[in-house]
């Protein structure tokens, strides 16, 4: 892993040099829960009913959840794997990822989104996607 431990509040951060080698790990990633996310919430709408005396129906919801369940398990498997690499999943819609970084002693997010080619913004902590910063505001080098 190419995260540096950050003794000051025991979480991880990165440098632009990192954060630009995992990106194309992290956006694959991405891209998998969003689409899992989108089955997942295709079967959501789904409403059965069933006549519990009837076999084969009873045979099918349980296809139709163990189906669920499956791409449930592995929506917040792909998520869990990507939080331990210290990436910060912001917004699963619109691909928004965070990488903690330090800046001056001061803990902030490089953020990005999918679709856009690199790393160009960053935030404070308390701050969210709408507030982010251009990146050139950051001397990272």
């Amino acid at each position: 892993m190419v995260s540096i431990a950050d003794k000051n509040n025991g979480g991880v951060s990165f440098s632009l040099a990192e954060v630009e080698k995992l990106l194309p790990k992290v956006e694959k990633m991405v891209l998998k829960l969003q689409v899992l996310d989108m089955a997942i919430e295709m079967l959501e709408s789904v409403e059965l009913e069933i006549d519990e005396e009837n076999r084969g129906q009873v045979q099918y919801m349980i296809k139709f959840n163990k189906e669920f369940h499956k791409l449930c398990y592995k929506y917040y498997h792909l998520a869990e794997k990507l939080e331990l690499q210290g990436v910060v999943l912001q917004d699963i819609d619109g691909g928004v990822v965070d990488f903690p970084y330090i800046y001056r002693g001061k803990k902030v997010m490089l953020c990005w989104r999918s679709g856009e080619e690199k790393v160009g913004h960053w935030h404070e902590i308390e701050e969210c996607y709408e507030g982010r910063k251009k990146i050139v505001d950051l001397d990272l080098r």
